[in-house]
């Protein structure tokens, strides 16, 4: 895989948080940027995929997402919109 030099702009305390990060693992600022900006990048075909999903099969409830979560091994978090359902 080829690489570039590139250049942005990260609030202070992003920054710092990534730099922490990379020095507790022992790795680059740019491994840790990397691998955030990858995760972002799955998360998105993620949607992409819940949205199809969910225009064919209708959407999740709040009761489905929270079983999800259990079987993921990971906490629910609700979508913090009391006016929308989550999904």
């Amino acid at each position: 895989m080829s690489t570039e030099r590139v250049t942005v702009s990260l609030p202070d305390d992003v920054r710092q948080a990534a730099h922490r990060i990379a020095e507790d693992r022992g790795t680059s600022f740019s491994a840790v940027v990397t691998e955030a900006l990858t995760g972002w990048l799955r998360a998105r075909l993620v949607d992409a995929w819940l949205a199809e999903h969910q225009a064919s099969y209708g959407k999740f409830d709040e009761n489905e997402l929270r079983r999800l979560a259990g079987q993921a091994g990971v906490p629910y978090v609700g979508s913090g919109r009391p006016d929308e359902s989550a999904a």
